[in-house]
C-alpha cells in the first residue's frame, strides 16, 4: 500500500525529487567534513593541553629552498652535518626538548612505512597508546646493541607481531638496521600538531625507534632539519630561546623560529573560525533550500493528487497511513542522499589506511570508520532526517486536517 501511494503521489514530480537529492547530497558532504574537522579540533586541543600548561615553544622550520640547495650539496653538506651536531650538543647541554623526525621507508615485503625517531621527552607530550607490549624505557635510549627496540603501528602488527625481529634500511641515515618489536601501538594512535588542529598524523603504518647515543654521534643536517618543525623546547626563558634560535641559524644552514604552543593554537583558531562559520552557513542554506523544496514538492503532490487520495480514503485509507507513507518516502530520500558521502568516507579512508605513510598519514584511518568519521556521518544523517521528516509531517498533517470533500467541491 505504501509503495504504491509513494509511487503514484510523491514521485510524480521527478525534477523536484532530483533537486532535493542534489541539495541533500551537497549538505551531507559539507556537513560531514565540517563536523569531522571540528571533532578533530576538539580532540587535538584536549591532547595538546600538556604543551600549553608547560609553556612549550614549538619549532617552525623557515629554511628556504635556496638555503637547502646551497647547504646540502658537495662540501657544504659535511659542514652542515657538523653544524647539526653542534646544535644538538648545545640543546643537550642547555635545554629540555622533545624531538621527532620521520622518513618514509620500505619493508622487505614491499610495504611502505614511515620510520620515526624520537627522544624520551617526546612521550611526555604525545601519549602514544600501546595495545600490547611496552613503550621505551631508559635503557632503550642508551643501549649500543645492534638490535634496536621499536614500536609498530596497528596495520603492521599482523606481519610483524610483538617479539618479532626484522631489518630495514633507515632512509634517514641510509643504513640497514635490525629491529625488535617491543610494543604494538593501538589502532589510530596519532600525533597531533599545534599548526593543524583539524588534522593529525596517524601511526598505523609507522615504526617508532628511540633516539640513541649512536644516533647523536652520527646526526646529519637532514635529520635535524626534519626534526625542526614541531621541535619542542620547554622550561626555558625567552632570552635562552633567542640564543637557541641564533645557534640554529648560524652559518645560514638552517632558519628556525620558535613560537609558543599557545600562540600557535590561537593563530590557528583565528584562521579556522572564519572558514568554519562560512562552511556552516553554506551548509545550513543548502539544507534550508532542500527543506523548502521538500515542503513545496510534498504539498504540490498532495494537492494535485487530491482526487486520487479522496478515492483511496473512500476505500479505507486513513490519514495516518498517508502520513506514514510521507515519512517513509522522506526517510528513503535521506538514505539515498547520505550514500555518496558514506561510500566516499569508507573507501577513501580504507584505501589510505592500507597504503599511506608519512605526511599522507595525516588522514590515514584504521577500521571501517573510526570514531570521528562515524560520529560525523551519523550526526549529519540524523540532523538531515529530523529536519526533512519534520517538514513532511507538518505539510501532510495540515493537508489531512482539511476536508477533502470541501476542497474537491471548490474545484
Amino acid at each position: 500500500m505504501y509503495t504504491e501511494f509513494i509511487k503514484n503521489v510523491f514521485l510524480k514530480k521527478w525534477v523536484l525529487t532530483i533537486l532535493t537529492l542534489l541539495c541533500l547530497v551537497s549538505f551531507s558532504f559539507l556537513g560531514y567534513h565540517l563536523l569531522r574537522s571540528n571533532l578533530y579540533v576538539l580532540n587535538n586541543q584536549r591532547n595538546l593541553q600538556t604543551l600549553v600548561k608547560k609553556q612549550v615553544y614549538v619549532g617552525n622550520d623557515q629554511t628556504s629552498d635556496a638555503q637547502i640547495k646551497k647547504s646540502f650539496a658537495g662540501k657544504s653538506a659535511t659542514k652542515a652535518d657538523a653544524h647539526a651536531r653542534q646544535v644538538l650538543n648545545y640543546l643537550d647541554q642547555n635545554y629540555h626538548y622533545a624531538l621527532r623526525w620521520s622518513f618514509d621507508g620500505n619493508l622487505a615485503n614491499g610495504r611502505d612505512v614511515s620510520i620515526d625517531t624520537v627522544n624520551a621527552n617526546f612521550f611526555t607530550f604525545y601519549l602514544i597508546s600501546v595495545a600490547s607490549g611496552r613503550t621505551f624505557n631508559a635503557r632503550d635510549y642508551t643501549s649500543s646493541s645492534s638490535e634496536i627496540p621499536v614500536l609498530i603501528g596497528a596495520k603492521l602488527a599482523k606481519s610483524h607481531p610483538l617479539g618479532s625481529k626484522f631489518s630495514i634500511v633507515n632512509t634517514s641515515s641510509g643504513k640497514k638496521e635490525w629491529y625488535k618489536v617491543v610494543g604494538v601501538m593501538a589502532a589510530n594512535a596519532s600525533v597531533p600538531s599545534v599548526y593543524l588542529l583539524d588534522n593529525q598524523t596517524y601511526l598505523n603504518n609507522s615504526i617508532i625507534r628511540p633516539f640513541r647515543k649512536a644516533d647523536r654521534k652520527n646526526l646529519t643536517a637532514t635529520q635535524l632539519m626534519s626534526a625542526m618543525q614541531d621541535l619542542i623546547v620547554y622550561d626555558t626563558s625567552q632570552a635562552q630561546l633567542t640564543k637557541l634560535t641564533q645557534k640554529f641559524n648560524q652559518g645560514s644552514f638552517f632558519k628556525i623560529r620558535f613560537i609558543s604552543a599557545k600562540k600557535n593554537m590561537a593563530d590557528f583558531y583565528t584562521n579556522y573560525k572564519g572558514t568554519a562559520i562560512m562552511f556552516a552557513l553554506i551548509s545550513l542554506i543548502i539544507l534550508a533550500i532542500a527543506t523548502g523544496i521538500i515542503i513545496w514538492n510534498t504539498w504540490s503532490c498532495l494537492k494535485e493528487e487530491q482526487s486520487e487520495i479522496a478515492l483511496r480514503i473512500s476505500l479505507g485509507l486513513l490519514p495516518k497511513n498517508m502520513l506514514i507513507a510521507a515519512i517513509i518516502y522522506q526517510v528513503l530520500i535521506s538514505l539515498v542522499a547520505v550514500i555518496p558521502v558514506t561510500v566516499y568516507a569508507v573507501t577513501y579512508t580504507k584505501t589510505l589506511a592500507q597504503t599511506a605513510v608519512g605526511i599522507s598519514s595525516q588522514i590515514v584511518l584504521s577500521g571501517l570508520l573510526p570514531k570521528a568519521e562515524a560520529t560525523s556521518l551519523v550526526s549529519i544523517f540524523a540532523l538531515m532526517l529530523v529536519i526533512t521528516v519534520f517538514a513532511v509531517i507538518l505539510v501532510t498533517s495540515r493537508f489531512s486536517k482539511q476536508s477533502l470533500a470541501f476542497r474537491m467541491g471548490e474545484e
